[in-house]
């Protein structure tokens, strides 16, 4: 799967659109040192801490088994990364990775020209320490877990990899991960 790295964008989002439009080859990624204009779900602004990854993957439409849950598939994909790494993520609905209880990571998927265009921000150093925000939350970074400055390249190759790989989960199965991975469940349990 071919791979972009972007000094600095808009929005990860948007350059995935342009490529679309482009006619670049699906699948593919892209990823930015620096996002300026971040969005979340419902049009919320995503806090773009330098240091941390801003991914957007971009799959053809017609190979997603269960496009409606495609959102949970990607954070099924990004908790399985992480547990891959030694930790223990959980999924908040519907769309938000946390690790020990903290957002790890925020999930937003559209759709655009025949595919679904993936994006996640993912915390990697940035907090340092876990923060809590005007609304309440409480966010943290996975170098605050793993004692080390995560790479930004390496991330996005896996977050890639595991996303388009979960592109081929019916809906069935898709929820049953996710409830594994749900903070009403134990992180793991219920996993096929």
């Amino acid at each position: 799967m071919k791979g972009f790295r972007l000094k600095e964008c808009a929005s990860t989002m948007d350059e995935a659109r342009a490529l679309i439009d482009a006619g670049e080859k699906l699948p593919f990624y892209l990823f930015a040192d620096r996002q300026l204009k971040g969005r979340g779900q419902y049009g919320k602004s995503w806090e773009s801490f330098e240091g941390n990854l801003f991914l957007s993957v971009a799959t053809d439409a017609s190979l997603v088994k269960a496009p409606k849950v495609l959102s949970l598939t990607a954070g099924i994909a990004v908790a399985e990364a992480l547990a891959k790494k030694g930790l223990q993520p959980t999924l908040s609905w519907p769309n938000d990775v946390l690790t020990d209880g903290a957002k790890t990571a925020g999930i937003l998927v559209e759709e655009h020209g025949g595919a679904f265009i993936t994006g996640v921000g993912l915390n990697l150093n940035n907090p340092p320490k876990p923060v809590r925000l005007e609304d309440g939350r409480l966010i943290n970074s996975l170098s605050f877990h793993t004692g080390v400055r995560e790479s930004r390249r390496e991330w996005a190759d896996l977050l890639a990899e595991e996303i388009v790989k979960r592109t081929n989960l019916g809906e069935d199965e898709a929820l049953s991960l996710w409830r594994g991975f749900s903070q009403t469940h134990k992180s793991g349990e219920g996993k096929k």
